[in-house]
């Protein structure tokens, strides 16, 4: 576990001691719940990028989508919940020439780009004990299983001629996703909540929106 993730955990359940509350007779998380997660994640790093003169580089956040639905019975002291997971995220790097001559030809303002694209697409479990789990609030924990698709394009507006076949490049490849993560989530009206997620696998750290149903 990495040092940003044990940090990420402890902010985490010292949020989650403030919000929860238990009570015996009402529970957020039961036998008829279904959950959408809506969030945004920070803190993956599947690429490294060229930090020197010349190159821009950016990438965005982790956008995540859930499901989740318990299992028709009780396992334990609490419920299962089983859904689907999907997420998201872009980067790109691109190098500019500055007064650059070659051959004859003005590279000016040439570039070349570098484009990724991450999805994965997952199962997702998490078990909700009872004793942590209260009429607005509950803590949980889970894992995450299924695979990871990269896409990559390059770009290059090359002004020679004689390289035109190799001013654009794609490809992918498919790598294995696993996750295990720790959550919180708190409702703020009957079907809308937060929820926040630390995890190690995938984003670090991922909040947003649960809307249940």
């Amino acid at each position: 576990m990495t040092t940003t993730m044990k940090k990420s955990l402890l902010i985490l359940c010292t949020v989650a001691a403030g919000l929860f509350i238990n009570s015996a007779e009402a529970q957020c998380y039961d036998e008829n719940t279904h959950l959408i997660n809506l969030g945004v994640g920070f803190g993956n790093s599947y690429y490294k990028f060229n930090r020197i003169k010349g190159y821009d580089y950016g990438r965005t956040p982790v956008f995540a989508l859930s499901y989740e639905q318990p299992l028709p019975k009780k396992v334990g002291p609490g419920y299962i919940g089983v859904g689907a997971y999907f997420s998201f995220q872009h980067a790109q790097e691109r190098y500019t020439y500055d007064h650059y001559y070659y051959n004859g030809l003005d590279y000016n303002d040439t570039y070349y780009q570098h484009n990724w694209n991450y999805y994965v697409i997952a199962a997702r479990g998490a078990y909700h004990w009872d004793v942590l789990n209260s009429d607005k609030a509950e803590v949980y924990a889970g894992t995450i299983i299924g695979v990871r698709i990269n896409s990559y394009n390059f770009t290059y507006n090359n002004p020679n001629p004689n390289y035109v076949d190799k001013n654009e490049r794609s490809e992918g490849a498919v790598y294995p996703a696993v996750a295990v993560y720790a959550g919180a989530r708190w409702y703020f009206s009957e079907h809308v909540g937060f929820y926040g997620e630390v995890a190690s696998g995938l984003s670090v750290i991922t909040g947003g929106f649960t809307f249940k149903f």
